[in-house]
């Protein structure tokens, strides 16, 4: 079994070490890393994802460490680089589910200003080609902003996370979020209400 046999043991030594060890090809040793930072790698991923994905991405994680940690050279830092792992894996299906829940746009109309919202009343076909033209029209907005404004927003009013997980999320500061939050919003704003100008009467 080599210097270090049980999992008692294993569990004693610190992350790098492990590493070391699981790079001779010991998956109980990789077993016990899993153990140690499968909690915060699943509130990484449910901060990005949702809870449904959650589990299924720090599986994913994981897989992937496993797989690239010859490329772990950040002594001292074995969170920090599983965080990354995580996170990437997460905007990577954020991009390949390419759907957004259809009551962040009710989020963002309210968000943006109710002159951007349809009239209340008796939904008529009118009304619904109007949602639909107001949906594609916030859906521009938000690809119009700069990358980290448009994560910011996206995160904050549509997968509805909290400050505190997008900053985890993105490792902005907390400062950092709600002015990219803040200026992406602005910029919506401006960027619809430039669209209806043009567009014209």
């Amino acid at each position: 079994m080599g210097r270090f046999g049980g999992h008692g043991e294993l569990a004693t030594l610190e992350d790098d070490v492990l590493v070391t060890i699981s790079l001779d090809g010991r998956l109980d040793a990789f077993n016990v890393l899993v153990l140690r930072h499968q909690g915060r790698v699943r509130a990484t991923c449910r901060g990005i994802v949702g809870m449904a994905d959650a589990d299924d991405l720090m599986q994913e994680t994981f897989i992937k460490a496993w797989d690239r940690l010859s490329t772990y050279k950040q002594r001292g830092k074995f969170p920090a680089w599983l965080g990354v792992i995580a996170r990437r894996s997460c905007f990577d299906h954020l991009r390949q589910r390419q759907r957004r829940p259809a009551t962040s746009l009710d989020r963002l109309t309210g968000l943006l200003g109710d002159q951007f919202a349809p009239e209340a009343g008796d939904r008529t076909l009118d009304e619904h080609m109007l949602n639909l033209e107001l949906s594609a029209a916030l859906r521009e907005a938000l690809d119009s902003l700069p990358d980290e404004q448009r994560r910011a927003v996206f995160y904050r009013d549509v997968m509805d996370m909290e400050y505190a997980e997008i900053a985890d999320a993105t490792g902005w500061s907390m400062g950092t979020v709600k002015s990219r939050i803040s200026r992406g919003r602005s910029a919506m704003r401006d960027f619809i209400q430039q669209n209806r100008e043009q567009a014209g009467p």
